[in-house]
C-alpha cells in the first residue's frame, strides 16, 4: 500500500522546488508533466523530471508522475521519460473511461519490460477530475490490477461542471461516490486540491470524515499538518491489531465470528465484533500504518 497523507505535487518545469523537494515531510512527490504550462516546453519538462526522479528516490521519496490523458497524445512520450526503478506511481490524468486506464496499463508495462523491471511494480493512480469519470468510476477500478489508489481532483470537478464558490454538497456527494467505489475494491482514494481557494480549505477535513489516506499539497509548510489529521487513530490501531489476534483464535475454533471485549489496553471499554469484514478492515489499516512507518523510516 502507498503512504498517500500528504503528497507533493511540483510543476516539472519548476526546477528550484523539484531540488527542494528532495527533502520534503510529504509522503510522496508528485512531479506535475500534465499542467497547461507544460505546453510548449514537453522536451524541457520530461528531460528535467526524468533527473529530478532520480535524485528524489534517492533521497528516499517516493516518486509519482502525473501525466498527460491518453486522449491528448503525449502519454506514451511522458512514460517514456519517467518509467524507471526510481518511479512509484503513475497518476494518469483525466481518466474517464476503463479503457483509459487499460491502454496506461499496457504502455506501462511495456516500459517495464523494455527497462527489466517488475511487470506491474509501477502502481497506477486514475485521477478522477469529471462527471463521467464518476459516473463509470466503478468500471474504471475493475479494468486493470495495476491500481494502487484513487484521485479525486476537485479543480478538475470545479471546471468540468463549471462550479461556483458555494459548491461544497457537489465536492462532498463526488468525495461520497469515490469512497464508496474504492472501498468495493479495497483500494485507498486521496484528494487533490487547492488549499488555497477559500472555498476548498475546509476540504481536506472533509475528505478526512469521509475516508480519505490524504491530499495533495502545493506547499511544504502544509505537508506536516496533513501528515498529522491523516495518520490513523492509534487506539484504532491498537484495536485492528487486537482484531487480528482474535481472528486467529476464532479460526483455531473453527469459529467465523468473535469479539474484541476490553482486551485493547487504549480502548478498555471498546467491544469490536471479529468477523471477515472487521478482519478486512483491519488488515486494510495495518498495511496503511507499515506504509506510513516505511516513509517515516526513510527520512
Amino acid at each position: 500500500m502507498l503512504a498517500l497523507r500528504s503528497t507533493l505535487v511540483v510543476d516539472a518545469l519548476d526546477a528550484p522546488a523539484l531540488a527542494a523537494a528532495r527533502t520534503t515531510a510529504a509522503d510522496a512527490v508528485l512531479i506535475d508533466l500534465a499542467l497547461p504550462s507544460v505546453q510548449g516546453r514537453r522536451d524541457e519538462a520530461r528531460s528535467q523530471a526524468r533527473r529530478a526522479a532520480q535524485a528524489i528516490a534517492k533521497a528516499g521519496r517516493p516518486v509519482f508522475a502525473r501525466v498527460s490523458s491518453t486522449v491528448t497524445g503525449e502519454m506514451e512520450a511522458d512514460l517514456d521519460a519517467v518509467v524507471g526503478a526510481w518511479l512509484t506511481a503513475v497518476i494518469l490524468s483525466d481518466t474517464e473511461q476503463p479503457q483509459d486506464a487499460r491502454d496506461a496499463d499496457v504502455q506501462i508495462r511495456k516500459r517495464e519490460m523494455r527497462s527489466r523491471l517488475t511487470p506491474g511494480g509501477i502502481r497506477l493512480i486514475p485521477e478522477i477530475e469529471s462527471a463521467e469519470a464518476l459516473a463509470v468510476l466503478p468500471g474504471i477500478l475493475r479494468s486493470v490490477d495495476r491500481f494502487g489508489a484513487v484521485m479525486l481532483s476537485l479543480t478538475g470537478l470545479r471546471e468540468d461542471l463549471r462550479l461556483g464558490a458555494r459548491a461544497s454538497a457537489v465536492y462532498e456527494h463526488a468525495m461520497a461516490d469515490v469512497a464508496i467505489a474504492a472501498h468495493t475494491v479495497r483500494l485507498p482514494w486521496a484528494l487533490n486540491v487547492e488549499h488555497h481557494r477559500p472555498e476548498l480549505t475546509a476540504m481536506p477535513a472533509r475528505a478526512h470524515d469521509f475516508g480519505a489516506a490524504g491530499v495533495t499539497v502545493h506547499h511544504e509548510g502544509t505537508a506536516r499538518g496533513m501528515n498529522s489529521l491523516f495518520t490513523p487513530d492509534p487506539t484504532e490501531v491498537a484495536i485492528a491489531r487486537a482484531i487480528l489476534v482474535e481472528w486467529e483464535a476464532v479460526r483455531a475454533r473453527g469459529k467465523w465470528a468473535g469479539v474484541v471485549a476490553g482486551e485493547v489496553i487504549e480502548a478498555p471499554a471498546t467491544d469490536r465484533a471479529v468477523d471477515r469484514r472487521s478482519v478486512r478492515r483491519a488488515r486494510a489499516l495495518l498495511e496503511q500504518i507499515a506504509a506510513i512507518e516505511a516513509r517515516e523510516r526513510a527520512g
